[in-house]
C-alpha cells in the first residue's frame, strides 16, 4: 500500500520534509485523514456497516489521488538527485 510506504518516508527523514514541503503537508493531510477513517473502522468493524458511510469511496478514491501526488513528487526529487549524483543509480 502506497500510504506504509510513503509514511516512513515523509513521517521519519527531516530532509525529505526540507526539501519537498508542500509534499510533506499534503502527505500530513492524508495521514491524519487516513488514520481518522481507520479508527472509525475499528471501532466498528463491519465491513459492510464501514463501507456503506456516506462519501467513503470518494473520500477513499481522493486519498489515493493525493497519495500519487506525494510519490511522484518523491519520485522526481529522487530522480534529479540519481542525476546530480549517478553512483545513487546503484544504490536504488
Amino acid at each position: 500500500m502506497k500510504w506504509t510506504y510513503l509514511e516512513g518516508i515523509f513521517m521519519d527523514s527531516d530532509d525529505i520534509r526540507m526539501q519537498l514541503p508542500k509534499a510533506a503537508k499534503k502527505f500530513e493531510k492524508v495521514n491524519a485523514s487516513f488514520k481518522k477513517i481507520m479508527i472509525e473502522t475499528k471501532q466498528n468493524p463491519n465491513v459492510i456497516s464501514t463501507c456503506k458511510i456516506e462519501g467513503r469511496l470518494e473520500g477513499l478514491q481522493n486519498l489515493s489521488k493525493e497519495l500519487d501526488q506525494c510519490q511522484k513528487k518523491l519520485s522526481d526529487y529522487l530522480e534529479r538527485k540519481r542525476c546530480l549524483f549517478p553512483r545513487f543509480f546503484f544504490i536504488s
